[in-house]
């Protein structure tokens, strides 16, 4: 029997045409042709339990359907990939981008054909100053079938906060499945003062169904109930009054997609990068099971806490049925250096493709504007020649939110002269950008825009620099302590005049660096390590919560290239690093992804991962599907097989499912990708130079259309459904429980399963 009985929640709600038409394409029996593609829907209903949909995703990932009575064995899973909320769309950040793994210690049992199969799993859980032990027990009977769509079985979990003083479940819970529906309930403290509780009832006959979901959040003694009734047939939905489609096909449906393979355009053979691999990590007897790759280390907390530079790990490679360890010597620093390399394409293939970019002085940029907003999303219209403000960037301590203007603005490119041009952001183009406007814009076709490709910088290429100069946001040892202590004065984490300078800078101010390649890090004129570390300080500023990143960083020998010339001479502009073909920025927090982890092999040699692969894509010129990107190029970034990232976003309600301004973002509001890639021949392809790839989406978000109540008429929301209780709540780490997982094996053998692929 397959384990994906309880995957089935996902699909809670169901889809009358989920299945996508198997297109012409590379050889029949190609991975671009027999890849599997799963669907399932997201509606405010599943947002309720998200906590078990996600439990429910990293256990399949396990694979214990594939190892039944075999030993106990290790597997990594990538919780991003699991979690509803978190999208890789549109960010080109580390922070965005690094695997999240949990370690699980699985065993998978079955007495015999006639018994049920028993999953007693035990996860390590690594977040900042917040980890967790989650158990899980899972008995399965019977597997989906046309009359029982969710198969038999129940799941028990419990998550404990490492270190807490009480040995009570944070949050305990339980889904039980069978042909008369799914039964869900669960209770989460979410702190000392606040909880929340959800239970689910579905019952189910054929294509039709009804239920409920019972929210309750619990604040300083104060509570909000929030119920969803909700019936369904084949072709529709019923929430409360609102009546959807449940017609995948159907124009009006939201369509995401978080998960994207890359293939080889003439063989289909599925595209994969060097990205990582696992890794063993042993002391005081203990053996502790990660993750090494380009965006850093991942480890168990504990583990974390004990590695130090020069410590041993053990590589494991998989060779068929086996799986070989071998040795190399870590070498890590509380930062990295990246090095970012030009790339160029012209202003009137950004027509419409919108980023962001900071403005100093922001009171002459249209009439109205507030002086006091620095930060600006904008894009380039083509038609009338300019360029349009559509929002402002709102921030504050608990982050920044977009907020649409009014009436979109036009500002003539002169607006951004005396700089040479405009500095921004953009996701479309994977990052940093640069619209050289000292010629004009006319035509826009000859008005060059610089983007970067980034690569992390290995200790060889550190001594090849040796020295690093800065004019803006210049970090160093002291002015990082200096901001992060508690009640500080400090305006900024860089030194005093770089932060934000767009000025001229006199020689005499321009910062100075050097690099330590042993010990892989970034030193200033005080000969201190610019580092800093602490993950609570940093949260303390939420605007540097995930990390501090300089400016633009040149070599020396690039330096003369900054000079901002007439009537500025023997002065440096940073804007000038535009023009170079490589700069450098440096990066420091307490993320994985913003530290430099490596390992050597017995000759000295470090094992270097590959980057992101950059790749162009071309949006369809539908615009009714691709709405203002039609025909537009877009940059993507590729990190290895299921992480295709770039695509703009929108934001969308959580309780219509349709399109909304992201304004004040809140509990009612969610970010998306704002397009599909189509899986098709001559339309889903990207290119990177004269390579050509195929792109065929794997993981498919649908949210239903929105219809007039009427359509809905012969559906009823129930009234009368019994929600399941805390009566049946059973706790797996309990030793007196009938489902008590007993102690957790110890595993010396190497991960198995890595993000559901069995390795051995």
């Amino acid at each position: 029997m397959r384990f994906n009985a309880i995957q089935s929640t996902l699909a809670l709600l169901g889809c009358s045409l989920c299945a996508s038409a198997i297109h012409a394409a590379p050889p029949a029996n190609s991975a671009y042709v027999t890849d599997p593609q799963r669907s399932y829907v997201q509606d405010a209903t599943s947002e309720q339990i998200g906590t078990v949909n996600m439990i429910t995703c990293i256990v399949r990932a396990l694979r214990p359907d594939a190892l039944v009575n075999r030993d106990a064995y290790i597997a990594l899973v990538d919780e991003n990939k699991c979690d509803p909320n978190h999208s890789n769309s549109g960010a080109s950040d580390g922070a965005s981008q690094a695997t999240s793994y949990l370690t699980g210690t699985v065993v998978s049992t079955r007495a015999s054909n006639n018994d049920p199969m028993i999953v007693r799993t035990w996860f390590d859980q690594v977040e900042e100053n917040n980890s967790s032990q989650i158990f899980v027990h899972i008995s399965a009977t019977e597997a989906p079938s046309s009359s029982n769509p969710y198969g038999t079985f129940r799941l028990d979990f419990c998550g404990k906060r490492v270190g807490a003083t009480s040995n009570l479940c944070k949050f305990n819970g339980y889904l039980d499945g069978s042909s008369d529906g799914l039964r869900f309930y669960e209770i989460d403290n979410e702190s000392d003062s606040a909880s929340r509780t959800t239970a689910l009832q579905l019952t189910t006959s054929g294509n039709a169904g009804q239920g409920a979901i019972r929210s309750v959040q619990s604040q300083s003694g104060q509570s909000q109930t929030d119920d969803f009734p909700f019936a369904y047939d084949a072709t529709h939905f019923l929430r409360g009054n609102q009546c959807f489609s449940r017609d995948a096909s159907d124009p009006e449906t939201g369509l995401s997609v978080w998960r994207y393979g890359l293939y080889d355009a003439a063989t289909g053979t599925a595209i994969t990068r060097n990205s990582g691999f696992p890794i063993i990590y042993s002391n005081g007897g203990n053996t502790y099971n990660g993750y090494l790759g380009y965006w850093g280390l991942s480890l168990p907390s504990a583990a974390t806490e004990l590695l130090q530079n020069g410590d041993t790990v053990q590589k494991v490679d998989y060779n068929g049925s086996t799986a070989a360890k071998t040795d190399y010597q870590v070498v890590k620093s509380g930062g990295k250096l990246m090095k970012f390399s030009k790339q160029v394409t012209t202003l009137d293939k950004l027509d419409k493709v919108k980023f962001n970019t900071f403005v100093n002085d922001s009171s002459s940029l249209y009439s109205g504007a507030d002086p006091d907003v620095h930060q600006y999303e904008l894009y380039w219209n083509e038609d009338s020649g300019d360029f349009i403000v559509s929002a402002s960037m709102q921030c504050d301590q608990s982050g920044c939110h977009t907020q649409t203007l009014a009436q979109p603005q036009h500002v003539l490119a002169s607006f951004w002269l005396q700089q040479g041009g405009i500095q921004g952001w953009s996701n479309s183009l994977g990052g940093q950008l640069f619209i050289d406007l000292s010629s004009g814009v006319s035509p826009s076709s000859g008005v060059n825009v610089v983007y970067r490709t980034q690569d992390l910088v290995y200790p060889a290429e550190m001594q090849g620099l040796v020295t690093l100069k800065c004019v803006r946001d210049c970090p160093t040892k002291s002015s990082l302590d200096a901001y992060f202590v508690p009640n500080s004065s400090s305006s900024s984490p860089f030194t005093t005049g770089t932060a934000n300078n767009w000025n001229p800078t006199p020689a005499g101010s321009v910062v100075n660096y050097t690099l330590d390649a042993t010990n892989v890090m970034l030193v200033d004129a005080a000969s201190q390590s610019v580092v800093f570390t602490d993950a609570e300080a940093l949260a303390a500023r939420p605007q540097y919560q995930y990390g501090v990143t300089s400016g633009r960083l040149v070599k020396a020998t690039d330096l003369a290239a900054l000079d901002c010339g007439a009537p500025n001479a023997g002065n440096y502009c940073d804007y000038k690093a535009d023009a170079l073909d490589v700069y450098y920025q440096w990066q420091t927090g307490s993320g994985n992804w913003n530290q430099f982890a490596a390992v050597k092999d017995a000759q000295g040699n470090f094992v270097q991962f590959d980057a992101p692969l950059q790749v162009s894509f071309t949006v369809p010129s539908d615009t009714v599907r691709y709405h203002e990107y039609a025909g537009q190029t877009l940059v993507l970034q590729y990190g290895g097989f299921g992480d295709l990232w770039g695509i703009p976003g929108q934001c969308v309600s959580r309780l219509t499912n349709e399109p909304v301004s992201c304004d004040n973002q809140g509990d009612d509001t969610r970010y998306v990708p704002a397009f599909v890639i189509p899986y098709d021949t001559v339309l889903g392809k990207v290119t990177n130079g004269s390579t050509t790839y195929l792109v065929k989406w794997l993981e498919r978000e649908i949210r239903f259309a929105v219809k007039d109540a009427g359509v809905c008429a012969n559906l009823a929301a129930p009234t009368d459904i019994v929600l399941p209780t805390a009566a049946e709540l059973k706790d797996p780490s309990n030793s007196s429980s009938d489902i008590y997982l007993g102690i957790r094996p110890e595993v010396t053998d190497p991960v198995r399963v890595i993000q559901g692929e069995v390795k051995y």
